[in-house]
């Protein structure tokens, strides 16, 4: 690909209007795994509970044969994808709450932020773009906002839009530590190194405010947001479980140590 045709990605902190697309990424990486969620109850003891409770009814209850009872195995099945759904799109439902007051929620704090990845492109990716990721090979030409002009970036040609996000607030538990939050990208736009430059520039930014390290909570389903927080440096700390649907789910509390930014020889005063 032309390096002068590559899409540009800008990494840059959040501004009114970007409500909109922030909400609809995280809304769009919180109903992802549903699908995980779902068969993990499917293919637990949740499945022949429902079942055998919707036959029990069926059959002693409506009076319904039994032979006839059976169908309420796949209508168990069902159920249980229905209930998943709605939690899932009920919790995305309530993420919207901090996430309609940003501002106040992440920019007041000089140690807090939110950032977005604001993508600059002739054409908009599709979810077909998503699955041919793996054999084509899409650069992005990362620069700050300030760096268009003066790169000659011609803005009126391309459309912009935001397709990532991730926050940090303090950590949940007090010191000088930061809690990353917020981290998702739109999953057309995966496999292309933007998650990466977020990563980066949350911890460049902490660093320079000479926080002591970063916190962040990750479940099983999100192996691929373990695998970059494995490549970057993070280390899990423990593990812990919550239940859903009486189904036990692993969760990864992760951490990283950071180091303080390396003095400039004109603040070192020699003696």
């Amino acid at each position: 690909m032309n390096k002068e045709s590559n899409p540009v990605c800008i990494i840059r902190k959040y501004r009114r209007g970007d409500e909109a697309a922030i909400q609809n990424i995280i809304t769009e990486a919180t109903m992802e795994t549903v699908g995980d969620f779902f068969w993990a109850a499917v293919l637990s003891e949740v499945l022949p509970q429902v079942s055998i409770l919707a036959i029990a009814i069926a059959f002693i209850g409506l009076g319904i044969p039994l032979k006839y009872c059976i169908v309420c195995i796949p209508i168990g099945i069902a159920f249980i994808y229905v209930v998943v759904w709605s939690s899932h799109y009920f919790k995305a439902i309530e993420l919207h709450g901090d996430l309609c007051t940003i501002s106040e929620t992440y920019m007041k704090d000089p140690d807090c932020g939110f950032w977005v990845a604001e993508v600059l492109e002739l054409e908009e990716s599709t979810e077909y773009d998503y699955i041919m990721n793996k054999t084509k090979k899409v650069e992005y030409d990362f620069m700050k906002e300030e760096e268009l002009e003066t790169r000659g970036v011609e803005i009126g040609r391309r459309r912009r839009h935001v397709v990532a996000t991730v926050a940090i607030t303090k950590s949940l538990h007090g010191g000088l530590k930061a809690f990353l939050r917020r981290m998702a990208v739109k999953r057309a736009y995966r496999r292309r190194g933007i998650a990466t430059r977020l990563l980066d520039e949350v911890i460049d930014f902490c660093t320079d405010r000479c926080l002591e390290g970063i916190e962040l909570v990750t479940t099983e389903c999100h192996y691929k947001a373990r695998e970059l927080y494995y490549k970057r440096g993070f280390e899990a700390r423990h593990t812990y479980f919550k239940y859903y649907l009486n189904v036990q789910q692993p969760m990864y509390v992760f951490n990283m140590n950071l180091k303080p930014p390396k003095a400039e020889l004109t603040d070192v005063t020699a003696f």
